[in-house]
Parts: structure tokens; C-alpha cells; sequence
């Protein structure tokens, strides 16, 4: 970025200083990626039933996701393993509560971090990452609808208090 133009962290801070209504900082406060959650899913293929469906969702910190890939990778075969989503997240605890709450109240077989569809499901990688695609969406959604609820509450209490007097 140039040096003098606003990134999109920059602005947030901004936007939600005013929105809370606190002072604005003298510098801008930097953005660690690295704090960042990530989740993820891995299709794992079975050679011995072929006919069996899992998945492995995690979620971690970015700087631990090479750990995670290779722990999950020597567990069930590097040729068995391979990535089919991934997304950083406001909490990914919750996420994967709120992803294994789904597909066990679809009848799947959930054990810790393993998804497992029944047998003869339709279920494939690509209904699997669509539907956590979904939630993920409808998690976002849920987020932003709570800071615009909070944005009203505000803007109404502003609206009914008196402007400050300016001595």
C-alpha cells in the first residue's frame, strides 16, 4: 500500500471509534494476521471402505495450521488428505460447535473433530463445503446484524440526548 493511504483496518478502527463513541487514537493500531482464527475442513478418503464419507474440521491460529495439516496428514495418510475449505473466523470454537450441531442434527456421525455421513448419503466435498459455506455466511450475517442493532441503540440514545455545549 502507498504510504499515505488508508487501509481498510485503519477505517474500521475509525468507524467503530465513532460508533462507540470513544476518542480517536493519534496512530493507527496495526493488524496482527497472525491472531487471526482460521477453520478448515479435510476430506479424508478411506482406502480400506471407500464407501465411507469424512471430513476433519479444525479450527487454529494461522501460525499453528502447518502443525495442524501435518498431524491430521501422518493420522490418516498424506494421500488421503486434502483441504477443501478454509476461512478465517470471529471465533472458530464456535464455528465448529455451530458445524457439528448441524450435521449431527442431520443424523451424522460426529466424533470430536470427525464429520462422518451416513451411509448411502448424497453428501459429497462439494455439498459439504456449500453448506459450511452457508453457515459461515449465516454466522457473518448474524455478526453484522448485532453491531447494526448496537449502531441503532447509539444513534437513538444520541439522538435524544442534548448536543454538548461548547464553552
Amino acid at each position: 500500500m502507498a504510504g499515505n493511504i488508508p487501509n481498510f483496518e485503519d477505517k474500521l478502527e475509525k468507524y467503530w471509534r465513532r460508533l462507540f463513541y470513544l476518542q480517536p487514537k493519534a496512530e493507527s493500531i496495526p493488524l496482527d494476521p497472525y491472531a487471526v482464527e482460521y477453520f478448515g475442513v479435510f476430506s479424508i478418503s478411506d482406502p480400506q471402505a471407500t464407501d465411507r464419507k469424512l471430513w476433519y474440521i479444525y479450527c487454529c491460529l494461522r501460525t499453528e495450521i502447518p502443525e495442524v495439516v501435518e498431524r491430521i496428514r501422518q493420522k490418516y495418510g498424506k494421500k488421503n488428505v486434502y483441504e477443501i475449505f478454509q476461512k478465517p473466523t470471529f471465533s472458530g470454537v464456535g464455528f465448529r460447535r455451530i458445524v457439528r450441531d448441524y450435521f449431527s442434527n442431520l443424523k451424522w456421525f460426529t466424533s470430536g473433530n470427525l464429520l462422518e455421513a451416513p451411509p448411502n448419503s448424497y453428501y459429497n466435498d462439494e455439498r459439504v463445503v456449500k453448506m459450511i459455506s452457508d453457515l459461515h455466511d449465516k454466522e457473518q450475517r448474524r455478526l453484522f446484524d448485532y453491531i447494526m442493532v448496537q449502531h441503532d441503540w447509539f444513534k437513538r440514545y444520541n439522538d435524544q440526548k442534548p448536543p454538548p455545549s461548547r464553552h
